[in-house]
């Protein structure tokens, strides 16, 4: 199961659905279906809801409902039940099939403006795929997950620089280049697709290109 057809806005780096009302359909077609405990599902509820939350009547009402939907899928992949738990959580008590849905939550928390609780479940993501890149035989997923998670958390720290007074976002700003360029070595380095490549790529220039204008 996948998301619609979308592309990434260069400015903002959130996703933009190609047909809305058809995104709108795909999301009620999903939220009749009678299990609510399919990862498929969820894995793609969690990311329509937020990004059909600016389209809606009431947006934090999709975000809530997409985060209670995140930290049920979280839970159902073996992760911290709740922000308490992460908040104490080792990266080796992390399955890795948890790394993805943490970072789905992430970008939630992310668009909800609470970066704090969204920074320490990147941090979160990031721990576990090196933990099990080193200490499992699930590499070469590790380090897929690994660049997943660097891109995403960039673009967190992305969002942040946007959030803030010019004089404060430069050192946002070069976080996330940093994160954008780590993430776009790794990306090469396995053989990405290129469309993956391609999209660290823009992530990374629109960062330059803000610190370009605040003169940095």
């Amino acid at each position: 199961m996948e998301l619609p057809a979308h592309y990434v806005d260069p400015v903002s780096l959130h996703e933009v659905f190609d047909d809305v009302p058809a995104a709108r359909a795909y999301l009620d077609e999903l939220a009749g279906r009678p299990s609510g405990d399919d990862p498929d599902v969820l894995a793609v509820q969690v990311p329509l809801l937020r990004v059909l939350a600016p389209e809606a009547d009431e947006p934090e009402e999709h975000l809530a409902e997409a985060e209670r939907l995140g930290w049920h899928a979280v839970n159902l992949a073996g992760g911290p039940a709740d922000d308490t738990a992460a908040a104490h959580a080792n990266a080796d008590e992390v399955p890795l099939g948890a790394v993805a849905p943490l970072l789905r939550l992430a970008h939630v928390l992310q668009w909800r403006h609470r970066f704090a609780e969204a920074d320490l479940l990147f941090g979160l993501a990031l721990e576990a795929t090196r933990y099990h890149g080193e200490h499992t035989a699930s590499v070469e997923r590790a380090r897929r997950l690994e660049y997943r998670t660097l891109h995403d958390w960039g673009r967190c720290r992305y969002e942040q620089a946007l959030e803030v007074h010019a004089d404060q976002a430069r050192p946002y700003l070069g976080e996330a280049l940093a994160l954008f360029e780590r993430a776009l070595e790794l990306r090469v380095e396995v053989g990405a697709v290129p469309h993956e490549v391609e999209a660290v790529r823009r992530a990374a220039q629109a960062a330059r290109d803000r610190l370009a204008e605040l003169g940095a």
